[in-house]
């Protein structure tokens, strides 16, 4: 091993360490947060949803959009704390967990349609978008995209662009094996997919869309109107560390929140906070 994979080597065992707790915390709290799911055919795939909460016409909903390789059991803390006040929906990305998939290539405006298709099938003219990581992303692109379909938008631990990864996450996806990535991501996929065997070619997919996207440019950017919260932890481990500050002085009117003493997995690691701080946005006016 030279000298730059030895520099590699450490922060990337890191992410890896901290990734295994998160599949292990995950999981744990995946048991209270459960709720029968179903497969929703939404035309070319079909998407596997979980609803929560008291149905409520009049309430809006908040759709819960998990981050790459996830699941809808990413969303424990969350399920817990908002359904008791609002209609919580999580479904998982296409090709993930149980949604299905076909030869498309991914990206992320494609999944960003996959849920306003959801959307329609599910009789929802709008929603909060809450966002962690590739589900951050999503939810920026359903801002430029479709703004009447999106109430508001978190976005938390998103990237604009592939410069946005910090720089021995982006020497990871480049060099990884394939074996190697499907050990290191492959967790929910292998215990919640109908065809396990598909593994290699959904890993591939986000490997290559992770190196090439988003694009979002300065002008799609700047036209969003939604009311967007762009949120990330001071300790992040995969985006850089001035990202989430960049992004959001690309959007008018965004609101910034760098959480402390935390990075990428706030979402469980500092749950409380991260949920107060996501429902003070959403109940804002």
């Amino acid at each position: 091993m030279n000298i730059s994979l030895k520099r590699l080597a450490v922060p990337v065992i890191v992410i890896l360490l901290l990734a295994a707790c998160a599949q292990f915390f995950l999981l744990r709290d995946a048991s209270a947060a459960s709720s029968p799911g179903e497969l929703i055919d939404i035309g070319d795939i079909k998407i596997y949803v979980e609803q929560h909460g008291k149905k409520d016409d009049k309430a809006v909903p908040i759709i819960f959009l998990h981050g790459g390789l996830g699941s809808a059991r990413s969303w424990g803390h969350q399920v817990n704390y908002f359904s008791k006040n609002y209609p919580v929906i999580t479904p998982e990305s296409r090709g993930q967990g149980r949604s299905t998939d076909n030869d498309a290539t991914l990206t992320y405006h494609l999944m960003a349609e996959d849920m306003v298709r959801l959307m329609d099938k599910l009789k929802i003219p709008s929603a909060y978008i809450v966002g962690w990581s590739d589900g951050g992303n999503i939810g920026i692109d359903m801002a430029i995209h479709h703004p009447s379909r999106v109430k508001k938008v978190v976005a938390y631990g998103a990237n604009i662009n592939p410069a946005g990864l910090q720089n021995h996450f982006l020497d990871y996806l480049r060099t990884v094996t394939p074996e190697k990535m499907q050990r290191d991501s492959g967790g929910d996929f292998l215990a919640l997919s109908a065809h396990p065997e598909k593994l290699p070619i959904i890993v591939e997919k986000i490997r290559k869309m992770w190196l090439t996207e988003p694009q979002f440019t300065p002008a799609q950017l700047a036209g969003i109107t939604t009311p967007i919260l762009i949120m990330d932890g001071q300790q992040e481990e995969l985006i850089r560390p001035d990202h989430a500050p960049e992004i959001a002085a690309a959007i008018p009117n965004a609101k910034l929140v760098m959480l402390p003493d935390v990075g990428h997995y706030a979402t469980f690691k500092t749950a409380k906070l991260w949920n107060e701080t996501v429902e003070s946005f959403l109940k804002s006016n």
